[in-house]
């Protein structure tokens, strides 16, 4: 992807608007969309455009790296699952179709993004910036290690403010009205006065009895509750590279590894160039010519960069460009530059990709290799880790042949290669002990074939040089418990319920006789008090179910009390009275501010429905693809 190119040679904080939008174009095709030949094989066809299957590999691709460094180790057990993958790459794909609509929209109704609107956003990338100026030499080594033309970049960007001009066409003619937002605002200022009355479990379970024969009723009704897992007992060995012994590293090892690579310890040659170019064209070359001649006579190289150079970012410094080592930007232009031996000597005309140049060599730093004694422990380091992935790597090898030639069992495993075998309990997969509790472990463990074919698993990478092989040695179907094993849960749950339905009877009832005026005769009756709920808002630290039922009910009139009861958090029941609501009549500071709010999300509704007839117009052919680990 351009920009993951980009990224190698710079760092930058993704802020502005049109950069997410140009991100998401490159993220969702991918540039191998737009500089490779697209491949027959197709994943979709929206108004007869194809929507190839490698445009589809390459967003796939990029999400996955995107959603791995989002997600972290997660996302690894995420790609574990079959249908999580089905899932995503379908995801994808409807972005892909949904970009696609988008395009041929823009293309319907002529909307085209001006050269200066095109410019003006390539000079606001932060990739191409330094000091919060676009940098003109930056620029140009950053293309020249994408592989990416200066026209394929500009044509890429024009594509984004096209379809943004869509968006803001569609999202900026969003609006809310004044008095919506002012209701709003109110509303959320709201203030409400309540009277609550709890009716806690206890007060209803503390004298409960229960008999076997209503125990047994009540678990019989609720068999699935009491349900238990599909379970699986194993064996298993464990390969962690991080268990072995430090590994010592020959001094020897080291002075040789640092010959071998010495260039990785070494500081290129780098050199400060600047230069005059021009466009191409027929008399391009010539001009440059009388530029050089009257250099050669005296004229200030700066001066005439200035006045001269079609480069006007650069050439308003005098053509002076960023250090450069060799081999980083256009070959013609690295060559003439690095030919340069003598300060201020000037090039002839040379010609780039970009244009026709005249280079003058302004500073040269020599190379420089950094001494073995500064490198040693970084080169110590590394070898100590190449060597024990190596004895890992080998000790994987042997492992995944001796559980293949010795199957019935994990006694060679252990026997050869001194990996203790380690025995589980019953356990399901929601119960996995944490050292095997990995999606892929699981999934084989649990697999019909595993149990069916009896021998041991296939080597299982778990990442981090760790592998694991297992053997199942029982298996338990998922089955209802016998009583016994659950009588006591059986009589807790059974009891609690019957506690509940109690408090919801009472609190019927004391709903009714607060409806009809006799609510002091019936709290006095069951030994309750009333709370007293004053000014109460949106924000008020309450119960949330409290909180919610309150501002959902509806204001008391003379003939009729707003009452109602619900159920608190804690499983206990209350009866709740509102008594009056306190609405301001004037608006508040945040009025502006949820106005726009409003405007936004109606915005974003918009053009889900901008979206969504596209969809519904359109005519969208889905291709049959296989999913595999790799490939849909």
């Amino acid at each position: 992807m351009f920009f993951d190119k980009l990224r190698a040679g710079a760092q930058g904080t993704v802020s502005k608007v049109i950069l997410v939008l140009i991100i998401l174009s490159f993220a969702l095709a991918g540039v191998g969309s737009y500089v490779t030949q697209p491949k027959e094989e197709v994943a979709a066809v929206v108004n007869g455009e194809d929507i190839t299957a490698q445009m589809l590999e390459n967003a796939y691709r990029n999400e996955r790296t995107r959603l791995e460094g989002q997600l972290g180790p997660q996302f690894s057990e995420l790609l574990g699952d079959p249908l999580y993958v089905e899932q995503l790459r379908r995801s994808v794909l409807e972005q892909l179709i949904e970009q696609r609509l988008i395009d041929q929209k823009v293309q319907e109704l002529n909307l085209y993004a001006s050269d200066n609107q095109v410019r003006n956003a390539i000079r606001a990338l932060p990739e191409f910036q330094q000091g919060n100026q676009f940098n003109n030499d930056r620029y140009q080594q950053l293309l020249a290690r994408s592989g990416i033309s200066a026209e394929q970049l500009r044509d890429n960007v024009r594509q984004d403010l096209s379809r943004q001009m869509l968006l803001n066409a569609v999202i900026g003619s969003s609006f809310t009205l004044e008095a919506e937002a002012g209701l709003l605002d109110r509303l959320s200022r709201q203030q409400r006065d309540a009277e609550l009355v709890r009716l806690p479990l206890t007060n209803f379970s503390d004298d409960l009895t229960l008999t076997d024969a209503q125990a047994k009723a009540y678990y019989e009704q609720n068999a699935s509750q009491f349900q238990r897992p599909e379970q699986v007992k194993i064996n298993y060995v464990l390969l962690d590279a991080s268990t072995q012994a430090d590994i010592a590293v020959d001094e020897a090892d080291i002075a040789a590894e640092y010959q071998a690579n010495l260039s990785a310890y070494t500081q290129p040659e780098q050199r400060q160039v600047a230069h005059i170019m021009l466009n191409k064209s027929d008399d391009a070359q010539e001009k440059l010519a009388a530029i050089r001649a009257r250099l050669m006579a005296g004229e200030s190289f700066s001066e005439l960069a200035q006045a001269e150079s079609d480069d006007v970012f650069s050439g308003s410094k005098g053509g002076e460009l960023e250090w450069m080592e060799q081999g980083t930007l256009d070959p013609a232009f690295d060559e003439a530059a690095f030919a340069l031996t003598d300060i201020n000597e000037v090039s002839e005309v040379v010609e780039s990709e970009f244009g026709f140049h005249l280079i003058t060599l302004l500073d040269k730093r020599d190379a420089k290799t950094k001494p073995l004694a500064e490198v040693r422990d970084a080169i110590r380091s590394h070898l100590a880790q190449e060597q024990a992935a190596n004895a890992f790597y080998e000790q994987e090898q042997r492992l995944a042949e001796l559980a293949f030639e010795f199957p019935d069992s994990l006694d060679m495993v252990s026997d050869e290669l001194g990996l203790p075998i380690v025995s589980t309990e019953f356990f399901s997969a929601q119960t996995a002990p944490e050292v095997i509790n990995d999606t892929r472990v699981l999934t084989q463990a649990f697999s019909e074939d595993f149990r069916q074919q009896a021998m041991n698993s296939d080597i299982i990478e778990l990442g981090d040089n760790k592998a694991v092989v297992i053997h199942l040695v029982e298996h338990r179907s998922a089955a209802v418990r016998d009583f016994a094993e659950v009588s006591e849960q059986v009589r807790e749950l059974a009891l609690a319920e019957k506690a509940r339905q109690l408090a919801t009877t009472a609190a019927t009832e004391l709903q009714q006789a607060w409806i009809n005026g006799e609510q002091a005769a019936w709290l006095a009756e069951h030994n309750l008090t009333v709370s007293e709920l004053n000014k109460v808002t949106r924000e008020s630290e309450q119960d949330g179910a409290v909180l919610s039922a309150l501002f959902a009910m509806p204001a008391p009139t003379e003939q009729t009390p707003s009452v109602r009861t619900l159920g608190l958090t804690d499983g206990s029941q209350a009866v709740l009275k509102l008594n009056a609501v306190t609405t301001p009549a004037e608006p508040s500071d945040s009025l502006a501010q949820i106005q726009e709010g409003q405007t936004g999300i109606q915005g974003q509704r918009e053009y889900e429905s901008l979206l969504a007839a596209l969809k519904a117009s359109a005519s969208i052919k889905y291709r049959q693809l296989t999913a595999t680990d790799d490939n849909f």
